[in-house]
C-alpha cells in the first residue's frame, strides 16, 4: 500500500522526541507543541463525554427528543466559537481583504457529519433504554474499530506499531468488561442487558465512527480557494444538521418532546453543555491535528467514566473483572499518548 496523501497524513505521534535538536525549526517546535495540546484536549473531551449515558438515564423524554435538546443548548457555545474563529480568521487575512469563506464542499461535509452524530444519537439513546449502562457505553465505544478500518480503507490511514500496540491494549479491555458485564447479567435489575439493545449501540458507533472521519475531513481540507474549516464553524453547522435530524425523528414516531420536570431539563442542559459543547467540541478541535485512530484510542477512557458513574449513581457496581478491563483501557490511552 502507497502512503497516504499528505492531506490526510499526519505523523506518528507516538515517536515525537521530548526535545528537537539543534537547528530545528521554530515552525516544527510549534507543531509539535500543537500536537500535544490536541491530545490534553481529547482526554479532557473523553472525560466530559463520559457523562453522556448518565445524563440520559435522568432526562424523561424520547430517545431523539432528548438528542435534540442536547444539540440545541450546545448551539450557544459552540456559535461563540464559530464566530470567535470567524474574527480571528479575519484578523489574520489583514486589512481590506476578505476572510476566507466557506465552500459549499465543506458545508456539505459538516452537514454530513451531523446527520451521522445525530443518527449515532437516536439510535444510541435507543440502545441505552433497553440495556445496561456499561454495555451501552463499551458497545457505542467499539466505533474505534470501524476508525480504525474505514480510515484505512478509505483515508489510506497507515496505524503505527506503537499505536496497534495502544489498539490491542484498550480493546482487550472493552472486551473483559463486555464479557464480564454479559456472564454476570441475568436479566433482572433495573437496567438489565438486553440484546437488541447491544445491537443499536453497535450501530450507534457505526454512525459514530462516520462522524468522526467526516469530521476530520472537513478540518483537514483545503483547497486554493479555501483554508481547512476551523472546529467552531464545523461543529455548528453540524450540531444544526443533526438537531435536526433528531427533532424530525421525534415528531415523526410521536415520541415525549419535552423533558417532564426540573431534573430532566437540567439533563439535557448538562447534555448540552458539557458533553457536547465541552466534549464533541473538544474533540473536533483535537480531529484537526491528530490522526483519527489516535483520538479514537483515548476517547475509549470515557468508558472508564461512565461505569464508575453508573456504580456511583445507579448501583451498578462493576466486578474485579471490570476493573481489570478498565486498567487495560487507561494503559492503551497512556501508550497512545505523545512523548
Amino acid at each position: 500500500m502507497s502512503p497516504p496523501p499528505a492531506a490526510l497524513a499526519a505523523p506518528a505521534l507516538c515517536a515525537l522526541p521530548d526535545s528537537l535538536p539543534a537547528g530545528s525549526h521554530p515552525a516544527t517546535d510549534a507543531e509539535a507543541q500543537r500536537r500535544r495540546q490536541a491530545f490534553f484536549a481529547v482526554v479532557l473531551a473523553a472525560m466530559c463525554i463520559g457523562f453522556s449515558p448518565i445524563l440520559v438515564r435522568v432526562a424523561d423524554a424520547g430517545p431523539a427528543a432528548i438528542g435534540f435538546w442536547r444539540l440545541f443548548f450546545a448551539l450557544g457555545p459552540t456559535l461563540v466559537w464559530a464566530y470567535a474563529e470567524h474574527r480571528s480568521a479575519q484578523r489574520s487575512a489583514g486589512a481590506g481583504r476578505p476572510a476566507p469563506r466557506l465552500t459549499r464542499r465543506q458545508f456539505l461535509l459538516a452537514a454530513l457529519a451531523g446527520l451521522f452524530f445525530g443518527a449515532d444519537l437516536i439510535v444510541f439513546h435507543k440502545g441505552l433504554a433497553q440495556t445496561s449502562t456499561a454495555n451501552a457505553v463499551l458497545l457505542g465505544n467499539l466505533a474505534v474499530v470501524f476508525v480504525f478500518v474505514f480510515g484505512w480503507l478509505i483515508l489510506r490511514e497507515r496505524p503505527t506499531r506503537g499505536l496497534m500496540i495502544a489498539l490491542a491494549m484498550a480493546l482487550s479491555g472493552t472486551l473483559v468488561i463486555i464479557a464480564s458485564s454479559a456472564l454476570h447479567t441475568n436479566g433482572t435489575g433495573a437496567h438489565p442487558v438486553g440484546v437488541f439493545g447491544d445491537l443499536l449501540c453497535v450501530v450507534a458507533a457505526l454512525f459514530y465512527a462516520g462522524y468522526m472521519l467526516t469530521t476530520r475531513a472537513v478540518r483537514r481540507a483545503a483547497t486554493a480557494e479555501a483554508v481547512p474549516l476551523g472546529g467552531g464553524m464545523a461543529s455548528l453547522i453540524a450540531s444544526s444538521t443533526g438537531a435536526a435530524l433528531c427533532l424530525g425523528w421525534a415528531v415523526a414516531t410521536g415520541e415525549t418532546l419535552l423533558p417532564q420536570s426540573l431534573k430532566g431539563l437540567l439533563a439535557v442542559i448538562g447534555l448540552g453543555i458539557l458533553a457536547h459543547a465541552a466534549g464533541q467540541g473538544l474533540a473536533t478541535f483535537a480531529l484537526g491535528r491528530l490522526p483519527a485512530g489516535l483520538i479514537s484510542v483515548v476517547l475509549l477512557l470515557q468508558i472508564v467514566v461512565g461505569v464508575a458513574l453508573a456504580a456511583l449513581l445507579f448501583g451498578e457496581i462493576p466486578s474485579l473483572a471490570v476493573f481489570v478491563g478498565g486498567l487495560l483501557v487507561v494503559a492503551g490511552v497512556a501508550t497512545a499518548r505523545p512523548n
